[in-house]
């Protein structure tokens, strides 16, 4: 699931906007939620945890808008990937070193 595209989770979010409910097999979920979880944090994480708990059986049925959550958060992860890091600051003590 690494290599699917922003465009294709757009596609996924217009279809699963007019589903009630989607069957999928685990091996299917797995790789969004591991998407959606680098785009959450600490929001939302128990109800992405307790869907990847399920997801040890073979099919997993979610509703829509368990399903349309998770492809969100997938995309947005899958945004924030091209996005440049800005560097990390140091912190320099203005006093002198004592040797």
């Amino acid at each position: 699931m690494e290599d699917i595209t922003i465009e294709e989770l757009k596609m996924r979010i217009r279809r699963a906007a007019q589903c009630a409910s989607v069957t999928l097999l685990a091996e299917q979920l797995i790789p969004l939620f591991s998407l959606a979880l680098r785009d959450v944090g600490i929001y939302n994480s128990e109800t992405i945890k307790q869907l990847q708990e399920i997801s040890g059986e073979a099919e997993l049925t979610l509703t829509g808008d368990e399903f349309r959550l998770i492809l969100d958060l997938a995309l947005r992860a899958k945004r924030s990937e091209n996005k440049p890091r800005r560097p990390r600051l140091r912190a320099v003590s203005l006093l002198p070193r004592k040797k």
